[in-house]
């Protein structure tokens, strides 16, 4: 008979003695041979567990099983197979469909009389008893560890690593953690945390680019103020109920404080309730604006209009989402005369004005600063290779100095462009004068600037020259965050 031998061993298995894979095997080729069956192929899955039938051995087992190469499947024990009384079944349905025998070369079974089904099943329920006993009391173990503030095994997050089962600060993710919430409080989202952390060479505890889902889960975890989190999700990482969550605060060393996790949490919780389409707009004031008569939101649309020359001019308008049924009287507004009237209103605001325009310009000089102090500690490692050849005799000075004025002609100048802005406008009239900074904001910029002013603002044309086409637009309420 075809022989398949199926072994199996999991974490905890190997541990065991009798159950490892040459042990299995020993005697699994023994049995085959005082049979005088014919071995047909070896399926093994090493340390993996019986709990369900993911498995990638056992699943090429049974495409040969449907395939027709196998007559026999022979395990060391039932519970090699399986711990699932659900899943024998399945697997003794497919392998009779197949005209294929099932046997144990330590147990007797008798699939195909009644009462030898009851065994086999008995067997496997006790199997299935025994796995969920032992993740029970696994569980119970783990509980206690975290209430004595001990961490209850798996790799370290990224930003620490484990010195004799403690979490200890990694110096150089620990910066990058670091930076994230910063940026993400400075209005950054998790996306352009992400491209700016791979722009930099960063990469994370796996050495995969870094993604805005894992920014975001970055994010959430307390573990980064210090505080040790269990019970967070079950087995398939869905997210249990809070109150079934155990924290414990101060257990290893912070790398942010704690209320800078909770800013954050709360500015993620204020980003969620607005739809992602509105976060990722092209439109300046998408989520923003909203009609002064009937107050619903304002979508933006391009309208184009072609001359005789065929010269095509695009403008962006904000209609109420209530005129579809004609139920709102107003009329769409022009874009840049929406910009207008926010401008106008924000100068009378200097104090809000320059802390949302410091932020934004506190951002983006710190992403300037992280590319350039990469930057010049890139050059700082070549120019010390250079220089470490050239004492060693592997190059001579000729090349050593044709390197050197390679490095220097590579050093990042800086920007002139910020540089007169810099030397011409004194900070404090730059912060609180709207006009200029629109002068030098690019669109996404101003998006920046307004989502991370302004909550709500309500608009309408101007009733006194109902006679143009385009009017001027009046805001009616400006609520600031």
């Amino acid at each position: 008979m075809r022989t398949a031998v199926y072994i199996r061993v999991s974490t905890e298995d190997q541990a065991r003695e009798g159950f490892s894979i040459p042990a299995q095997r020993e005697k699994l080729l023994s049995y085959v041979h005082s049979q005088d069956w014919t071995l047909s192929k070896l399926y093994v899955d090493e340390g993996v567990s019986a709990k369900d039938t993911n498995r990638p051995a056992l699943a090429e087992l049974l495409q040969d099983v449907r395939s027709g190469k196998i007559d026999v499947v022979l395990v060391y024990r039932l519970d090699r197979l399986t711990r699932s009384v659900l899943d024998l079944y399945q697997l003794l349905q497919e392998f009779e469909r197949y005209s294929v025998h099932f046997k144990s070369c330590t147990e007797v079974y008798d699939t195909t009389t009644a009462m030898g089904r009851l065994f086999i099943t008995l067997v496997a329920a006790l199997a299935q008893w025994e796995r969920e006993n032992l993740a029970e009391r696994v569980k119970l173990g783990m509980e206690q560890m975290v209430k004595e503030r001990k961490r209850p095994g798996g790799p370290p997050p990224y930003g620490y690593v484990l010195v004799e089962g403690a979490l200890q600060l990694h110096p150089g993710e620990a910066g990058t953690v670091h930076t994230m919430f910063e940026q993400y409080l400075q209005g950054a989202s998790p996306r352009q945390i992400a491209e700016q952390a791979n722009s930099l060479g960063a990469r994370g505890k796996n050495g995969a680019p870094w993604s805005a889902s894992a920014v975001l889960r970055l994010l959430k975890n307390p573990v980064y103020y210090g505080a040790l989190r269990w019970n967070h999700a079950d087995s398939s990482q869905r997210q249990n109920p809070p109150e079934d969550w155990l924290l414990e605060e101060s257990t290893h060393p912070a790398i942010i404080d704690e209320q800078t996790f909770l800013q954050v949490q709360q500015k993620i919780r204020d980003r969620s309730s607005r739809h992602p389409r509105v976060l990722a707009s092209s439109f300046l004031y998408s989520g923003l604006l909203y009609c002064s008569h009937c107050g619903s939101p304002m979508r933006g649309k391009v309208t184009r209009s072609q001359t005789e020359a065929e010269n095509k001019n695009a403008h962006i308008y904000y209609v109420c989402s209530a005129k579809h049924d004609a139920s709102c009287p107003a009329v769409a507004l022009r874009e840049d005369r929406v910009e207008k009237a926010l401008l106008k209103q924000l100068m009378q605001y200097p104090k809000e004005s320059r802390e949302a325009a410091a932020t934004v310009q506190s951002a983006e000089d710190s992403s300037q600063q992280q590319v350039e102090a990469h930057k010049e500690k890139t050059l700082s490692q070549k120019r010390k290779r250079w220089e470490d050849a050239y004492e060693n005799g592997l190059i001579s000075l000729d090349v050593f100095r044709s390197k050197l004025n390679e490095l220097t002609s590579q050093a990042m100048p800086p920007s002139p462009a910020k540089a007169e802005v810099e030397s011409t406008v004194p900070d404090s009239a730059y912060l609180t004068n709207w006009d200029m900074i629109w002068n030098f904001a690019t669109r996404e910029e101003k998006r920046q600037l307004t989502t991370q002013l302004i909550a709500r603002m309500e608009a309408q044309a101007c009733s006194q020259i109902a006679h143009q086409r385009n009017r001027e637009v009046m805001l009616t309420d400006l609520q600031f965050r």
